[in-house]
C-alpha cells in the first residue's frame, strides 16, 4: 500500500458532479480527488453512481453540473480527449475483439499505420511493452478468443497501460479471477503506483481494497457519504455506510437445518469437453456447491447436465411432481423443471434492450396468458410481485434491463425462474461482480428457494460463498470431482487443497 504521506497534489479531480437520467438522480453532488502514486477505492452498492461517475471521468458521458480536472486542466470532450488528457477506464465487461490477436486489441484505437498498413513492428513493441509494464507474459498472436477470463482481463488492461495514462480507473478487475490471479493484479497495481499512476479502483471486494488501498470513497444512492484514509476505518464501518444498515445478520450464514427430500437431479458418467466422467446428484432442499479453480470445467459439467451443450457421454434425469423425465436438451431441462442462472448475465442471461417485463415474462408466456392472451393487468402485477421478491431497486419494471447495475441485473434474471417455481435451480458465479447488500439479497433468495423444496447446484468462485451456503461442496479439477465435503468438513484450506491437487480424492 502506498504510504499517504508521500502522495502529491492531485491529478485528477471532480468537483461537485451531477448527472440525472430521466429525472433520476444518478449523481448527485460527488467531489473526488486522487493524487500520482494513490490507489484510491470508490464502494458503494450496486445503483450508487460509481460507474456513472467514472464513465464522465473517463469522458464516456457529459456531467450535468460540475467539473474534472486533469493537472488543474478542465476536462472536456468525449473519451478521446480524456485519454489524450491521461484518463483511462478499464469497464468491468470486457471490450476486447475475440478474433483479433492480443497486439492487435492492444492498440486497438491508436494501431501505428503507414500509406494505409499496419506497421506491425511498432504494434509488436507497443504492446509487448506494455505487457512488460504489468509483468504479464502471453503470446502477442493469439487470438484473444483463445485466451482464459484471466488472461484477457490483464490484455484489457495492458491496453489502458499502452497508453501512458496519468489515472487509470479499474471497475471490478477481480471478478472473474481466481486467489492467485488476484494476487498478481494487486501486486501489479503496486507497481504501477509506486511509479507515479494514480488508480482509481472501484471493487465489491473489500479486503482487496484494505489490502490494496490508501483511501476509500462511499457512495450511496448518488451521493458521497465520505471519505476516509484506509488506517482510519474498518471493514465493517465501511459496509455499514455502503449499505445505510447494519449487514452482519444478513450476512451471517443460516446454517438451520431443512428437510432433504427425494432426488430431483442424477447425472451419471457425464462426458463432455473438459469433463471427464462425473457423477452427481442433488435432493430436494439441497444446496449443492461446486468449487475449483477457474479453467477446471465447472461451468461445462452444469452445462452438459442441463443440456446447454451436448454430451458426449452420459445420462440426466429430472425428477418432479411425480414425474421423471430424461434431460438431453435444454428445453427438455426447463420444461422439466429447471431454472438456468448462466455466469454471463449480460449475453448469456437478459435482453438488455428488452424491459424488464419483456424477460421476465418470456420464459413464462404460456403461464401468464389466458386463451392465449397476454393481458397487461396480469403481467404487471406478475413482474411487479416479483421484482418486489428479489427486491429490484429502484422497481422500475419498464426500464431496459441493460440500464440497470449488475446486481439488479442478476436480480431479474433469478425472478425469471422464480415466477416458475423451479424443482431445480442451477446458478453459475451467483454474486460475480455484486455488492455486498446484493449478495447478500441473493443469498437470501437461495435459501428461500431451498427452504421451498428446490434443489440448488451453484458454481462459484468465491470460497467464502461456498462455505456459506453449500450443504455439500464438489470440487472440481480437470473436469472431474476430486473430493466432496460435507459442510461440517469444509473450510478454505480443504477446498483449495482439492482445487489445486494438495490432497488426495476422498470421495
Amino acid at each position: 500500500m502506498p504510504d499517504p504521506k508521500s502522495l502529491s497534489t492531485p491529478v485528477i479531480v471532480a468537483d461537485h458532479i451531477r448527472k440525472n437520467f430521466g429525472g433520476v438522480s444518478a449523481v448527485d453532488g460527488v467531489s473526488l480527488s486522487v493524487a500520482a502514486g494513490e490507489i484510491h477505492a470508490v464502494v458503494g452498492e450496486n445503483g450508487a453512481g460509481k460507474s456513472t461517475l467514472m464513465r464522465i471521468l473517463a469522458g464516456v458521458i457529459a456531467a450535468d453540473e460540475g467539473e474534472v480536472r486533469v493537472n488543474g486542466v478542465a476536462l472536456s470532450g468525449g473519451p478521446r480527449a480524456a485519454l489524450a488528457a491521461g484518463v483511462a477506464l478499464v469497464h468491468q465487461e470486457l471490450s476486447l475483439i475475440p478474433d483479433m490477436s492480443v497486439a492487435e486489441n492492444i492498440v486497438l484505437g491508436s494501431t501505428p499505420t503507414s500509406a494505409g498498413f499496419v506497421k506491425r513492428r511498432e504494434m509488436l513493441a507497443t504492446a509487448r511493452s506494455a505487457l512488460e509494464e504489468i509483468g504479464v507474459e502471453v503470446d502477442l498472436d493469439e487470438p484473444i478468443s483463445r485466451l482464459s477470463v484471466s488472461l484477457r482481463q490483464f490484455v484489457e488492461i495492458a491496453r489502458a497501460v499502452a497508453r501512458k495514462p496519468k489515472v487509470l480507473i479499474l471497475d471490478e478487475p477481480t471478478a472473474t479471477l481466481t486467489p492467485a490471479e488476484t494476487k498478481d493484479l494487486l501486486d501489479m497495481l503496486e507497481r504501477l503506483a509506486k511509479n507515479g499512476m494514480a488508480i482509481i479502483y472501484i471493487s465489491h471486494r473489500i479486503p482487496e481494497v484494505f489490502q490494496l488501498c490508501t483511501a476509500v470513497t462511499v457512495l450511496r444512492d448518488g451521493k458521497l457519504i465520505h471519505t476516509v484514509p484506509i488506517p482510519d476505518t474498518s471493514p465493517s464501518a465501511v459496509i455499514e455506510a455502503m449499505v445505510g444498515r447494519e449487514l452482519a445478520n444478513e450476512l451471517a450464514a443460516d446454517h438451520a437445518a431443512r428437510t432433504v427430500g427425494d432426488v430431483v437431479l442424477s447425472a451419471k458418467g457425464i462426458r463432455a469437453p473438459k469433463v471427464n466422467g462425473v457423477d452427481l446428484e442433488v435432493r430436494a432442499g439441497q444446496i449443492i456447491g461446486l468449487g475449483g479453480l477457474v479453467g477446471a470445467g465447472r461451468t461445462e459439467l452444469i452445462r452438459a447436465i442441463i443440456g446447454a451443450d451436448p454430451r458426449t457421454a452420459g445420462e440426466v434425469s429430472m425428477t418432479a411432481n411425480g414425474r421423471t423425465r430424461t434431460i438431453n436438451n435444454y428445453q427438455v431441462a426447463v420444461r422439466s423443471g429447471i431454472g438456468y442462472v448462466p455466469e454471463e448475465r449480460r449475453t448469456d442471461g437478459l435482453a438488455l434492450s428488452m424491459s424488464v417485463i419483456d424477460n421476465v415474462v418470456l420464459p413464462n408466456r404460456s403461464a401468464l396468458a389466458t386463451a392465449g392472451v397476454l393481458r397487461n393487468a396480469r403481467i404487471l402485477d406478475y413482474v411487479g410481485r416479483l421484482a418486489d421478491e428479489v427486491g429490484l431497486r429502484p422497481p422500475r419494471i419498464q426500464q431496459d434491463a441493460g440500464q440497470f447495475s449488475g446486481g439488479n441485473q442478476q436480480k431479474v434474471v433469478i425472478a425469471k425462474w422464480l415466477g416458475r417455481r423451479p424443482a431445480l435451480i442451477v446458478l453459475d458465479e451467483p454474486t460475480r461482480g455484486v455488492d455486498v447488500g446484493a449478495k447478500a439479497e441473493i443469498h437470501r433468495l437461495v435459501r428461500g428457494l431451498a427452504d421451498d423444496g428446490a434443489g440448488v447446484l451453484f458454481v462459484s468462485s468465491d470460497l467464502p460463498e461456498l462455505l456459506d451456503l453449500a450443504d455439500i461442496i464438489h470440487v472440481v479439477r480437470d473436469g472431474q470431482i476430486v473430493g466432496t465435503l460435507p459442510r461440517a468438513e469444509a473450510d478454505e484450506r480443504a477446498v483449495m487443497s482439492l482445487a489445486s491437487g494438495q490432497k488426495a480424492v476422498n470421495d
